[in-house]
């Protein structure tokens, strides 16, 4: 008997989709390997299809514009409530951004997949407009990395996968997804993340960190175009001594300036400066560090707590982030809330000086453990998916 195909889906906006996907591949391989035949696909890149390609451009760039632009990402989500939702957004892709879905069905047919998996919002729409127009026998499942369920994500029949309670309240709830659709399991973790557990000492001993000082990750996602300048530049003016690790991600232009400043003998001698380009380990660094201060991406928060490394959140873009900030500060309590990089620069030296709160919020941290991994049940219910019957179209029930 043939192996059902299951197209795992990746797409770029921010590292976030990319990382949970990554997350159930591995756990799908893990437990199902040798029941599927698994398609990892870069979906918007590999086939050199350029519409596709100046599509996932465009989201990038509209990522980047939530972080630059104050305001941006909460007047999209306003605008979009406004005019109807996840139906307006139906009915844009249908019509001023039809090319693109089209494009990405095509892509869809070319693998032909059995179940398509999403983590993002367009794929999963483009994956149902396949199942609808193309091949209705196609199992369509999504998990979605937010710790809300905003209204870009299609409420149409397919199975929905959500990390914690307050999103499965808010899907069957206010976005009245239909109960039997929506599955909650515990943070998936990708197994990096999961065969990483060597000790803060050791990751400090493998990167050249001083293991006496205090040390202090700043990142801002993986473009850099949020506070992570104004915070960075807030600590260069610090007495204390600590290490400072900047991650510039992919923002190139402050790599180099950074860089240049560090050789140039411009930073403090009590700093120990380290700057850090697009990295794939970069959770070991999590470990390494006291304390990591960042934008409320959620995947980025998620990976420093399953590492047990406190949280400081300067800032969040959008009702995304921000329910990751409710959720992790407020309910987790592993970590903070400050947004003016003046004040966190207080609060980062007063940590040096007593770190006993830091030390609880660190405790805190084993409120989510990494080996209680939800992958597997996500891999569970891709596989009870695939078991379940087919659908018959009405155009071959009618040559029948």
């Amino acid at each position: 008997m043939d192996k059902k195909r299951v197209l795992m889906t990746y797409i770029e906006s921010g590292m976030g989709h990319i990382t949970s996907i990554t997350s159930i591949s591995d756990n799908l391989k893990k437990f199902y390997g040798d029941q599927f035949e698994i398609i990892d696909s870069y979906i918007m890149d590999e086939d050199g299809d350029k519409s596709l390609k100046s599509w996932e451009n465009f989201i990038i760039k509209q990522t980047k514009n939530t972080n630059r632009v104050r305001g941006f990402g909460d007047f999209i989500f306003f605008f979009l409530n406004m005019m109807g939702g996840v139906k307006f957004m139906r009915a844009t892709h249908r019509s001023v951004f039809k090319k693109f879905t089209n494009h990405c069905m095509e892509a869809f047919k070319k693998r032909n997949p059995d179940i398509i998996v999403s983590t993002h919002y367009f794929l999963t729409f483009a994956a149902l407009e396949y199942k609808k127009k193309i091949n209705p026998n196609c199992k369509v499942v999504t998990y979605n990395p937010d710790n809300n369920v905003h209204c870009w994500w299609d409420d149409r029949p397919h199975l929905f996968v959500v990390n914690n309670e307050r999103a499965y309240n808010e899907a069957v709830g206010k976005r009245k997804f239909a109960p039997e659709m929506v599955k909650k399991v515990d943070f998936i973790a990708r197994d990096d993340i999961i065969n990483a557990n060597a000790t803060r000492e050791e990751y400090r001993e493998k990167y050249g960190i001083d293991k006496d000082k205090f040390c202090v990750i700043v990142a801002d996602g993986v473009y850099a175009c949020g506070k992570a300048r104004k915070v960075v530049d807030q600590l260069l003016k610090s007495d204390k001594e600590m290490t400072l690790v900047f991650l510039a991600g992919k923002n190139q232009k402050l790599f180099d300036k950074y860089t240049a400043m560090k050789e140039s003998g411009q930073v403090k001698p009590n700093i120990k400066l380290i700057v850090l380009p697009f990295t794939k380990e970069i959770y070991e660094w999590y470990k390494a560090a006291d304390v990591f201060i960042t934008k409320a991406g959620p995947n980025a928060v998620l990976d420093s707590v399953f590492m047990g490394t406190p949280v400081l959140i300067d800032y969040y873009a959008h009702p995304i982030e921000k329910a990751t900030t409710k959720l992790f500060i407020d309910e987790y309590k592993v970590g903070k809330a400050i947004y003016n990089p003046k004040k966190i620069k207080v609060q980062v030296e007063k940590w040096i000086d007593d770190s006993s709160e830091l030390k609880e919020f660190e405790k805190n941290t084993s409120v989510i453990d990494k080996h209680n991994n939800g992958g597997k049940a996500i891999a569970d219910y891709i596989y009870e998916e695939s078991m379940r019957p087919e659908v018959v179209s009405k155009k071959k029930a009618v040559n029948n």
